[in-house]
């Protein structure tokens, strides 16, 4: 489903102008308040052309839509990228992210947002790489599924050490990185503290009027602060602002209630379901993302079956020697086998039992299992 030589994954410039219209019509309804998810993404845009880059980390319960908002946002921010054709020469160009010819002379023919460049779900660091190096300068870069990637690819100790070199030395690239972490504070301190500049908390889902809402917070940007995130005064802060009302009780207004008393807060906005105001971009999504997923579960499950032929040619081994150790001396005890090995006696005892089965799933480790 991820072949090069098939256009499943690009949204045509069709399905785009509905997405948009989709959010001008959600934020028109509301009268367009200063802070909505189109000026989030402009601002991202402007400090990429600042020749910087942005790290934006996404929080909230399960469900209530922090991939929809990473995808949203995203989509945004690369609304007027892709290649143009002017009406009266022919000629085509490519435009990136927040440039755009002369709409009067100019057509949007294809959308330079593409799933499997711009969206990464359970990618090994390699991979992450590849794709961050192939987007062009400007584009957004999502890391969706954060918190099973990031652990499942030892996100301590390889993927987010990478991510920090190449914010280091490949700056001049200027694009976008929206990570999905739910559990900021596992994230490595350097990465956390040094790269992250905004959070995005989603804390309401309205299922029935299709929208959610999220909290802004940026980073303390004195440099002495030993956490610019103020995680323990807040922590303890919002306690005390909430103290009258049940940890159980409370709502989506008694959170923004005392997020906006916090050190961090720098605003609120809602955004719409991009089911809701365009199904067939949020369907692609989805096959992209069931995609990954089986690719992901096919992965685990050889994994699996690896470490269940190694755990079971470690059973016959063990056996092996105990019956070895019998041979040469046939009064030996489990317990002093037990004494040697560091096993418990049960546990030798199950290994003596072992027969046929032991045999029969021997040889199936010996095709899956290089020694």
């Amino acid at each position: 489903m991820d072949s090069n030589d098939t256009d499943w994954d690009k949204i045509s410039i069709e399905d785009l102008e509905q997405f948009l219209n989709g959010v001008a019509t959600f934020y028109e309804e509301r009268e367009w308040p200063k802070i909505n998810a189109v000026w989030l993404a402009d601002l991202y845009l402007a400090r990429l052309k600042n020749d910087l880059d942005y790290f934006v980390n996404c929080e909230g319960q399960k469900g209530y839509g922090k991939s929809n908002l990473m995808l949203l946002l995203s989509l945004l921010q690369a609304r007027q990228s892709g290649i143009w054709q002017n009406k009266y020469s022919g000629i085509k160009k490519k435009v990136l992210p927040g440039q755009k010819p002369n709409p009067t002379d100019w057509k949007h023919i294809e959308f330079g947002f593409r799933f499997r460049n711009n969206m990464s779900f359970l990618d090994d660091v390699k991979d992450v790489k590849r794709k961050f190096n192939l987007i062009d300068k400007y584009h957004p870069f999502l890391i969706d599924e954060g918190s099973k990637n990031l652990h499942k690819y030892k996100w301590q100790t390889g993927m987010q050490f990478m991510l920090i070199k190449l914010s280091d030395t490949e700056r001049y690239q200027n694009k976008t990185f929206y990570v999905c972490f739910p559990h900021f504070g596992e994230l490595n301190t350097t990465f956390r503290n040094d790269r992250i500049m905004m959070r995005l908390y989603v804390y309401r889902k309205d299922v029935a009027k299709n929208y959610s809402s999220a909290i802004i917070s940026l980073k303390d940007v004195n440099r002495y602060t030993p956490d610019p995130w103020h995680t323990d005064e807040n922590a303890k802060l919002f306690e005390d602002i909430l103290k009258n009302k049940p940890a159980a009780l409370r709502n989506a207004d008694d959170i923004l209630y005392a997020e906006k008393r916090l050190k961090g807060y720098a605003g609120n906005f809602d955004f719409p379901s991009i089911k809701k105001i365009c199904p067939k971009v949020w369907t692609t999504y989805m096959k992209y993302k069931m995609s990954a997923a089986k690719a992901d579960m096919d992965a685990d499950d050889e994994e699996e079956q690896t470490d269940s032929a190694l755990v079971l040619k470690w059973k016959q081994g063990f056996k092996n020697m105990i019956d070895y150790m019998k041979a040469i001396n046939p009064k030996i005890t489990l317990t002093e086998i037990s004494r040697q090995t560091n096993l418990s006696t049960s546990t030798l005892s199950a290994l003596v039992n072992m027969k046929t089965e032991a045999k029969k799933v021997d040889q199936k480790a010996a095709f899956t299992t290089k020694w």
